[in-house]
């Protein structure tokens, strides 16, 4: 079959062929080769031998099989046509499109943006990091780089003491009347029959009758028995306190209460949370009462209890500890540790 020469890229393209098929460019069949003869019939150039045929006319049959049979095995169909092309071919040779193309170039992956809170974290982490760094070179470098540390067993020991509310043991009780004979003050905290007694005619102006009672150590108070004599006629031959006044060292003012004027135990209600004494002052009473044609003239109370608790809880732990000396400088590792806690 007759060919021609791209004038683009020189290829040989065939007689039939409208396209370079190796660059895709258009080849005018009018404007190629010799010149048409005037009879209707074109003059192609093949490998030196002319064949004439008239325009429009098909190939002849065997000239198309021998084309057909002339390309290789493997075939690519056009994309754009549909047209069958050779697998050497790059454009297609019916109308010009590419046949194959490489993979598409793909964009770069954008880089990651941390937000303003990330990059001040991260700004944060790395002036620590810089600090600590610069401690450890500067205690190094001070130190002539020795640096020794020790560690030392840790054997904790706790011990917690919670105590129930129960009768407070009274250290010393002061009252400022005496007592009568073997009635006296102390009687009040003896825990037995015996009463305490002074004379008693009435509480002089301006001199009230106190009684302190002092604690071995801080006490949680949270109530008062107030015990009078047991016996109903003693009671009411003696005169009895009424209007009374508590205050302890931890209060902030003093607290007016007043008694019930029965015989035996009445309780009081009175708090303080970390007191080592506790003042009752008597500031009234109740009158002694002729009973059976006799009367008396002291005033007699049986007993004064103060119910609570310690007000603190020792603990004590032997607890190691870690120590990093550095020359020059002087640490010390206490044996034990103790903790009070209210």
């Amino acid at each position: 079959m007759a060919s021609r020469k791209c004038e683009q890229c020189g290829a040989a393209v065939a007689a039939d062929e409208q396209f370079c098929p190796n660059c895709g460019s258009f080849i005018d069949p009018l404007t190629s080769g010799p010149a048409p003869r005037a009879d209707n019939v074109i003059s192609v150039n093949s490998d030196g031998n002319y064949e004439e045929f008239e325009l429009g006319a098909p190939p002849p049959p065997s000239e198309r099989s021998r084309s057909r049979q002339s390309t290789t095995s493997r075939e690519v169909t056009c994309p754009s046509c549909v047209a069958v092309n050779p697998a050497n071919n790059r454009h297609c040779q019916e109308c010009g499109a590419r046949l194959s193309q490489g993979p598409l170039p793909t964009a770069p992956r954008p880089a990651v943006q941390a937000t303003a809170g990330v990059r001040a974290a991260l700004a944060i982490s790395a002036l620590l990091i810089a600090v600590v760094v610069i401690a450890l070179l500067f205690n190094i470098f001070n130190g002539d780089g020795d640096v020794t540390s020790t560690t030392a067993g840790t054997d904790v020991t706790t011990i917690t003491s919670i105590q129930e509310l129960a009768p407070i043991d009274i250290l010393l009780v002061e009252c400022s009347q005496e007592g009568i004979g073997a009635f006296v003050c102390e009687n009040l905290i003896s825990d037995t029959e015996a009463e305490y007694q002074f004379t008693y005619e009435g509480i002089p102006e301006g001199e009230p009758i106190t009684i302190r009672l002092t604690f071995n150590q801080p006490m949680v108070v949270q109530r008062i028995d107030w015990v009078n004599l047991e016996d109903p006629v003693k009671f009411k031959r003696n005169y009895r306190a009424r209007g009374i006044v508590i205050e302890a060292d931890d209060s902030l003012q003093p607290t007016p209460l007043q008694l019930e004027d029965v015989p035996g135990s009445q309780t009081i209600a009175y708090a303080a949370i970390d007191t080592n004494t506790i003042d009752i002052t008597i500031e009234s009473d109740y009158p002694a009462e002729v009973v059976e044609d006799n009367v008396f003239r002291e005033m007699a109370i049986q007993e004064i209890r103060i119910i609570g608790r310690p007000a603190v809880t020792t603990s004590t732990a032997d607890t190691g500890t870690t120590a990093t000396t550095t020359p020059g400088s002087t640490t010390t590792i206490p044996a034990s540790t103790t903790t009070v806690a209210p």
